[in-house]
């Protein structure tokens, strides 16, 4: 079940069948219990005067958050003076999008539609589009709801409320996505008591929530029961997109529950595949792995550093705390080439 968008529709054929695994191994909560949680994580900070981050895909997530702030408010249950801010270009970009093209949207939203209500507007919502507009949050008193991208922590605006917010301990980090392995969401989730943020240790204090029931990936029962209404059980299935632990729990259960013939394929597997035919298998190092032109990217990365070199002037003459922030950029650049060269070297051993 999807907040917002039309719920996938359920086919009884095909040749083949590509499945998600993202959840293989585990149910999510319901509408109502992540709701439930929502409204606590929000009540916590707000009785302490702090702040509510949440990390959320710009596209799609977002909104879906905004629908559930829409619900809360509604209901009487999200305090009528917390501002609720948006702070995403893209994210707003695409809540403009949502809201223009709504034939694509749910019966349920349809309905609110119909009554005159907007699921996608709050009275204390505020969009943050430019960067001024962004860093004076971080100078706000008080508590607030942030929503800002990207949903796992690992570029954009988010990192700088993380960095502003992570260490105090009446703050919290609503994590409402999956968090993949070797993100700063994954590590936060994992209980790590500090993460590197723009080449700084920044200790966990806040509290920290993860609010599986919205996210876009199907749980387990939800696969399962959805695999359910395919007929013939010769269909090939392989599950992709999912960590190892969750592919082999749901192959498991799909062939003991579906009697489904299942693969996971392995990295730089290739398998052809011909309707009506069984697959064919080419295993590496048949699967010949083509190589990667780095030339147009790094040719980008000279032009783009030429031109900071030029603007060096007009970056020496804004605030302080502006020159902050482009130190802290080029600083994780930096970090981020120092780590190519490690590799590089870790290679040629």
């Amino acid at each position: 079940h999807q907040l917002l968008m039309k719920d996938p529709v359920n086919i009884s054929e095909a040749d083949y069948l590509f499945m998600e695994s993202t959840y293989g191994d585990r149910d999510h909560k319901g509408e109502e219990d992540s709701l439930n949680e929502m409204a606590e994580a929000i009540q916590y900070s707000y009785s302490r005067n702090e702040k509510i981050i949440i990390p959320a895909f710009a596209v799609e997530r977002t909104q879906e958050m905004l629908y559930s702030l829409y619900l809360l408010n509604r209901d009487g249950r999200l305090p009528k003076d917390i501002p609720v801010i948006l702070d995403s270009p893209l994210a707003i970009k695409a809540t403009e999008i949502f809201r223009k093209y709504r034939s694509y949207l749910d019966e349920e939203t349809h309905s609110l539609l119909k009554n005159g209500e907007d699921p996608l507007d709050l009275p204390q919502l505020q969009f943050s589009s430019s960067t001024e507009q962004s860093m004076r949050i971080n100078e706000m008193k008080g508590s607030a709801i942030i929503i800002s991208a990207s949903g796992m922590a690992n570029a954009g605006r988010i990192k700088h409320h993380l960095r502003h917010n992570l260490w105090r301990s009446g703050a919290s980090i609503v994590f409402v996505g999956f968090q993949a392995q070797g993100t700063p969401g994954r590590k936060i989730v994992e209980g790590a008591k500090k993460v590197r943020i723009f080449n700084e240790d920044i200790a966990v204090n806040a509290k920290i929530w993860t609010i599986g029931g919205f996210s876009a990936h199907a749980g387990q029962s939800q696969l399962m029961d959805w695999l359910g209404h395919f007929q013939s059980k010769k269909m090939p299935v392989f599950l992709v997109h999912g960590e190892a632990t969750a592919q082999d729990v749901l192959a498991s259960l799909i062939k003991q529950k579906r009697g489904f013939d299942v693969t996971i394929p392995e990295y730089l597997e290739e398998i052809k595949i011909k309707a009506g035919a069984q697959p064919e298998e080419l295993k590496p190092p048949q699967a010949a792995s083509q190589p990667v032109d780095l030339a147009p990217l790094l040719a980008d990365l000279k032009a783009k550093i030429d031109y900071i070199n030029d603007q060096m002037g007009n970056i020496q003459s804004l605030p302080e705390s502006r020159q902050v922030e482009f130190l802290d950029l080029l600083k994780q650049a930096n970090l981020n080439i120092d780590e190519i060269k490690i590799r590089d070297l870790a290679a040629r051993k």
